[in-house]
C-alpha cells in the first residue's frame, strides 16, 4: 500500500485564491489530500516532514518553451555571456583551436543589442577574422536571426545569385555580397548542414533528462514544449513517451507541434505526463529585427512595417482546419498587424461554428491597441505572455515603437483589466527561462539593475498573486488541465515547490533572487538543493 507523507508547518500558498494560505498538507499516491490543518495531515500519515515554515507554491509551468532547442544547446558553444563584439570574436578564435579541422563550430545565445562596443549583428567578415577555417553559425537568443562565416555560406549556396527559397531572409550589401546576417529560412538552410549530434533516439532521451533536470531546478514541473519550425526542429514525442516509461521524465510535457497531425487525434491525447496539446503557427517575426507585423511603421525605419508569412485567407483556413477537428491552435503574434490578422481568422472560425471551451491561444501579443483588445475580450482567448521579454528588449523598444506605441507594448496591466486571461512562458532557450524572474519581470518591469525606477510603464504592473497565477493555475487552465493540477487542493497532482523565502512577503526588487530548495512532481522530489 503507497505510503501517506504528511508535510506540516509550511507557509503554503495554494493560489485557489489571493490570500489563501495553509499550513499543511498530505500526499498520497501521487495527489494532495486533507490540504488545511496540521491535525488533519498527520491523521492520515505514515511519515511527516516539517517544512519549517517554507515557502510552498504549486509547481511552476511554462506556457511556451522551445525544450528540444534548449536540451540540443546542451551540445552547443554557448556564447550567451559574451558582451562585445570583440568579445565574441576572441572566444569564438579560441574555441576553434580546440575544434578538429573542418568541423562545424554551431553557437548560441548572443543578444548584439547588450554588445558594449556595438549593436550590430556579427557579419560574415567578423566571423571570418575569428575563424575561417571552419564553418561557423552563431545563432542569435532570440533564434530568429543568425551569423555565419563565409565558409558557412558557401556550403550553404547563399552568394550573390539570389535563392528564391531564402527571398528575404539573407541580408545584403550595395554591391550584392551576402553580410552573413540571415534570418528564418536562410538561417533553417543552414542549420541543416549542421551534423545533428542527438541523431540517434537515446542520445535524445539523455539530452532531454538532462535538460528538464535543470528545469526542474528552477522549479518547474510542466512545460508545454514548442517546436520552433523556423530552426527547422522537432520536439520528438516518442523520446518523452520513452522517458516516461523508464522512469527518467520528470516534469509534465504538453506539445506543440508546428505541423498538423496526418492522423485523426485531437487535443489532449496522451495522458498527466505526455500529452499532444496544440498546433502552434507563426504570423510574423520579432521587433528587434524589425520583422515583426505592424500597422505603422517601425518608429527608427519608416520604411519597415514588418512582414507576415500567411495572406489573411491562408491563416483563416489554416486556423479552420485545425479548429474543425478539435485541435487546439497557438499562434505566434508580436506586432498589432499580427494580431489583428489572427483575432480576424478567429472571429471568422468562431462565429461559424461556436463550441462550448474553445481556447485558443495567441502567444506573446507584444503590441497590441484598443481596438484590439476589446475584440480580444469578446473570444475564447488565452494570451500566453513573456515577461522576461521587459528586461530582454527594453534596449530597443522605444526606438522600434515610439514613445505612444509603447504605452501598449506588453500591456498586461490593460489586458488584465478587461478580463483577459493570461499564462506565463519564457520562449526559452531565447530567453531567461527561470520563473521567479518571470514573476519579478510581470510584477517590476525593469531591467537586472532596477531600471527605470519604478518600472516601465508601471500602469501594467501585475501583483505578485496575478504574476504567480501566469505559472501555476492559468498555466494548468490553458492545457484544459485545471481540475487536476496548478493549485495545492484535494485530489490534484502533488506538484508543488519549496522557496528559502516567500516572494509574497519580500520587496518584490528581491523576487528574481529567491531559489527552489525543493522540486516535488507527483510525491516525488525531482530536485533538492
Amino acid at each position: 500500500m503507497a505510503k501517506t507523507i504528511a508535510y506540516v508547518n509550511g507557509n503554503i500558498r495554494t493560489m485557489r485564491s489571493e490570500g489563501d494560505v495553509i499550513s499543511a498538507f498530505a500526499v498520497r499516491d501521487g495527489k494532495f489530500l486533507c490540504c488545511g490543518s496540521e491535525e488533519q495531515a498527520r491523521a492520515v500519515a505514515d511519515e511527516v516532514v516539517d517544512l519549517k515554515g517554507a515557502a510552498v507554491l504549486p509547481g511552476f509551468i511554462d506556457t511556451h518553451m522551445h525544450l528540444y532547442y534548449y536540451a540540443e544547446n546542451l551540445s552547443k558553444l554557448m556564447v550567451d555571456h559574451v558582451k562585445s563584439m570583440q568579445e565574441l570574436k576572441e572566444f569564438v578564435r579560441e574555441y576553434a583551436k580546440t575544434v578538429p579541422e573542418g568541423e562545424w563550430i554551431y553557437g548560441f545565445g548572443f543578444d548584439n543589442e547588450f554588445f558594449t562596443d556595438t549593436h550590430e549583428m556579427p557579419t560574415r567578415w567578423d566571423l571570418d577574422e575569428a575563424c575561417s577555417d571552419h564553418p561557423v553559425l552563431l545563432a542569435r537568443s532570440c533564434m530568429h536571426f543568425f551569423s555565419a562565416n563565409s565558409l558557412a555560406l558557401q556550403m550553404a549556396g547563399i552568394d550573390k545569385y539570389f535563392k528564391p527559397e531564402v527571398e528575404g531572409t539573407v541580408r545584403f550589401r550595395a554591391d550584392g555580397e551576402p553580410t552573413g546576417v540571415v534570418s528564418d529560412a536562410a538561417g533553417a538552410r543552414i542549420n541543416a548542414l549542421v551534423p545533428d549530434k542527438l541523431a540517434k533516439l537515446d542520445a535524445k532521451k539523455d539530452a532531454l533528462e538532462q535538460a528538464i533536470r535543470d528545469l526542474n531546478a528552477l522549479g518547474m514541473t510542466g512545460i508545454h514544449a514548442i517546436e520552433g519550425k523556423h530552426l527547422n526542429l522537432l520536439e520528438f514525442p516518442d523520446a518523452y513517451q520513452e522517458l516516461e516509461k523508464e522512469g527518467r521524465l520528470t516534469a509534465r510535457i504538453y506539445l506543440g507541434l508546428n505541423d498538423l497531425p496526418n492522423c485523426r487525434f485531437t487535443t489532449g491525447l496522451g495522458d498527466d505526463m505526455v500529452k499532444y496539446g496544440f498546433y502552434k503557427l507563426f504570423i510574423d517575426g520579432n521587433l528587434g529585427g524589425r520583422t515583426s507585423a505592424l500597422l505603422d511603421a517601425y518608429s527608427d525605419d519608416p520604411s519597415a512595417f514588418g512582414s507576415t508569412n500567411y495572406t489573411q485567407e491562408e491563416l483563416t483556413e489554416k486556423v479552420r482546419e485545425a479548429y474543425k477537428r478539435n485541435i487546439q491552435i497557438g499562434i505566434h503574434v508580436i506586432g498589432d498587424r499580427a494580431a489583428d490578422m489572427f483575432v480576424k481568422a478567429i472571429e471568422t472560425v468562431y462565429a461559424e461554428e461556436p463550441k462550448p471551451d474553445a481556447r485558443f491561444r495567441l502567444i506573446h501579443l507584444s503590441v497590441v491597441n484598443e481596438d484590439l483588445i476589446a475584440r480580444i475580450k469578446k473570444l475564447p482567448v488565452i494570451v500566453d505572455i513573456q515577461p522576461m521579454f521587459i528586461h530582454t528588449d527594453l534596449p530597443f523598444l522605444e526606438d522600434r515603437l515610439g514613445l505612444e506605441r509603447c504605452k501598449y507594448s506588453n500591456a498586461w496591466g490593460r489586458l488584465l483589466e478587461e478580463g483577459i486571461f493570461m499564462t506565463g512562458g519564457s520562449d526559452g532557450p531565447g530567453a531567461p527561462y527561470d520563473p521567479l524572474e518571470g514573476i519579478w519581470d510581470a510584477v517590476c518591469r525593469t531591467n537586472l539593475d532596477g531600471e527605470p525606477a519604478g518600472g516601465w510603464h508601471p500602469e501594467h504592473k501585475l501583483s505578485v498573486y496575478d504574476a504567480t497565477c501566469l505559472y501555476t493555475k492559468n498555466a494548468a487552465y490553458a492545457s484544459f488541465e485545471e481540475d487536476i493540477k496548478g493549485t495545492i487542493e484535494n485530489g490534484k497532482l502533488a506538484d508543488f515547490v519549496v522557496l528559502d523565502e516567500d516572494i509574497f512577503a519580500i520587496d518584490p526588487m528581491k523576487i528574481k533572487d529567491v531559489n527552489v530548495v525543493k522540486t516535488v512532481l507527483g510525491g516525488k522530489t525531482v530536485y533538492e538543493k
